[in-house]
């Protein structure tokens, strides 16, 4: 045995012929041994134009900020600074957002407890674990077969938007939006490829995110602004609550309009624009036979597909589950084969959740430094001796501006008693003020930023900050003509 055993450890310690070295990746000798080649040397205009239209403004913004308390002033220049980063120089929104977290950091507007609550944040989480459940969804072929029920074969462009836009406005209206819109976005990217060149995926991406948004204005439980605007209403009035479709009426005009605008301005507004007709690609002659057999076989693709349904299920039913259970789908879909660790992992998009969390640092600062309530209030009471339906387009108004810089849920928080307030004083009633302000809260389209489903569509379809405002600052107007007379004459 001592000398099988001394055989053995013999065999193991004996040299390796060939090279003695073997770098990951599986690199063989011929790869070795080739010569080095010098990297190309990288030249890059620097962007003066832009960098001092930059400088300018700052300056310009200067004397404001001086007038402001300490904390509002540090607050309101580290926002500043930050969009025009991105606005300006196309900086990338994770490298933006830190820069001006970390000043607000060192300024002591914010603590560096406060500036990492973010990652502990359920939604950040349920964006990295939703994206995982998608790629295994695809892995298992089940992204076509989504793609194929919901989406089927449109003849042209506005058809391709409108058979994306309303099936996900559906979902969105009983489901989370983030996992929707996580869902989708590869089962739109794939299905636009398969449609033609003729659509791009810069012209469903953007639509996508920004249908996940109107849909969940539909119903109480279609988004979690809905939820903080009914919990803010229950404590303010006992008796009059937020029912699970009170919000509908006000929620359907919105997403029609919001639907109406994408379709008919997507192909000359959205990047990547196409007018020409869709060309799907030649069907095959037998389709029961052409259709290709899913990659990890039958039973695992309606096993995923049976686990992606009950997680939203689940989530649709007690919207604090998601998190649990899509980690629990993860890890059923993992330990069955319908997908690998290594897929998992590659799905999680670090720049996207590193974004999302330091938004929430940056609504922090916002709210402790008093600068979103002062310009709340000073802004609304302008417009009061105007009337109700002034007071309420300046309540939208103020809502999606401080909404373009903070999460939807923190600005219905930080403006309910100001509106309240100013509603009473003015004589308008105060759940027209609250639907008005949970309507403006939900339309974040201007920025990237604004939304955690932007950020993700934004990396994915690499659109650029302008993109957003050219694209979506026209929909927040539509949307608040459509909106603010239909709260004004349904809820007065």
């Amino acid at each position: 045995r001592s000398s099988t055993l001394y055989s053995l450890f013999e065999l193991i310690m004996r040299p390796i012929p060939g090279p003695a070295l073997r770098l990951r990746g599986g690199l063989g000798p011929t790869q070795l041994s080739r010569p080095a080649v010098p990297p190309a040397p990288v030249t890059e205009e620097v962007p003066w134009l832009s960098l001092g239209l930059s400088g300018a403004a700052l300056l310009a913004l200067l004397p404001l900020l001086l007038s402001m308390p300490r904390q509002a002033g540090v607050t309101a220049g580290a926002i500043a600074v930050s969009l025009l980063q991105m606005a300006v120089l196309d900086a990338p929104p994770e490298q933006a957002l830190l820069e001006g977290v970390l000043a607000l950091v060192w300024s002591g507007v914010i603590t560096l407890k406060e500036a990492l609550a973010g990652f502990a944040s359920e939604g950040v989480v349920a964006v990295g674990v939703m994206s995982a459940v998608a790629k295994g969804v695809q892995a298992t072929g089940g992204l076509a077969y989504i793609s194929r029920f919901l989406l089927g074969r449109p003849s042209s462009r506005l058809a391709a938007v409108l058979r994306l836009v309303l099936p996900t406005m559906l979902l969105s209206a009983v489901l989370n939006n983030t996992p929707v819109c996580a869902m989708l976005m590869p089962v739109a990217r794939s299905w636009a490829a398969s449609l033609s060149p003729a659509v791009a995926p810069k012209q469903l991406m953007m639509p996508l995110s920004f249908a996940t948004m109107l849909g969940g204005t539909i119903t109480l439980i279609g988004s979690s602004t809905n939820l903080v605007a009914a919990e803010a209403a229950r404590k303010h009035d006992p008796t009059s609550p937020m029912g699970m479709l009170g919000i509908t009426p006000v929620g359907l005009v919105n997403a029609a309009a919001g639907a109406a605008y994408m379709v008919a301005a997507g192909g000359s507004l959205l990047p990547d624009g196409k007018s020409a007709p869709l060309v799907p690609r030649a069907a095959p002659s037998s389709a029961p036979s052409a259709v290709a057999a899913p990659p990890r076989g039958v039973a695992r693709l309606w096993l995923t597909l049976g686990v992606l349904t009950g997680t939203m299920c689940v989530a649709a039913a007690s919207p604090p589950l998601l998190v649990p259970t899509a980690l629990s789908a993860l890890c059923v879909l993992m330990r069955l084969g319908c997908m690998d660790l290594s897929d998992a992992w590659a799905a999680v998009n670090g720049p996207v959740l590193l974004s999302i969390a330091l938004s929430f640092a940056l609504g922090k600062a916002i709210e402790v430094s008093g600068l979103a309530a002062s310009a709340a209030s000073s802004l609304v009471a302008i417009v009061a001796p105007f009337g109700s339906l002034a007071l309420l387009f300046a309540i939208y108004a103020v809502a999606i501006a401080i909404g373009a810089v903070i999460s939807n849920n923190a600005v219905v928080v930080l403006m309910f008693p100001i509106v309240v307030r100013m509603s009473e004083a003015s004589g308008v009633p105060w759940r027209a003020a609250l639907y008005t302000l949970t309507m403006a809260a939900s339309a974040s389209f201007s920025t990237p930023v604004s939304y955690q489903t932007n950020l993700m569509v934004s990396r994915d379809a690499d659109y650029a900050f302008a993109d957003f405002v050219r694209f979506g600052l026209p929909l927040q107007l539509v949307c608040m003509l459509a909106t603010v007379p239909t709260c004004y004459l349904l809820y007065k």
